[in-house]
């Protein structure tokens, strides 16, 4: 996997998120099922669930499961945990250092020595 792939990792869960959380709103009319039969307005709302949005969900869904299961399967403990407070929760490297209890750089640097541009 590359830098470019796992630095998409926010970006997709954003948009993720976005795609499965935004209500959306229509208005229709209607009548009464009985007699006077009037019309009125009838507001819906609702996910989007159309093939396009849906295909969208199912492709991001796929490429954040290939970036999870990439960065469970690294073997070196202080690399996954770099990844997973870099990446995954999307911290600074000033915050992922304290967290370590290291220096931002040294973090940074081991990410990017196996992680090349």
């Amino acid at each position: 996997m590359t830098r470019e792939e796992l630095e998409k990792y926010h970006d997709i869960a954003v948009r993720l998120k976005l795609l499965t959380s935004t209500i959306v709103t229509d208005t229709v009319t209607g009548s009464s099922d009985e007699y006077p039969f009037t019309c009125h307005p009838i507001s819906i709302h609702g996910l989007r669930k159309d093939d396009k949005t849906l295909r969208e969900i199912k492709l991001l869904t796929q490429q954040k499961s290939e970036i999870d299961s990439f960065i469970d399967s690294l073997e070196d403990v202080r690399l996954k945990t770099i990844v997973e407070l870099y990446i995954k929760q999307n911290l600074t490297w000033v915050q992922a250092g304290r967290r370590m209890g290291e220096s931002p750089d040294a973090v940074r640097m081991c990410y990017s020595r196996n992680f090349p541009k």
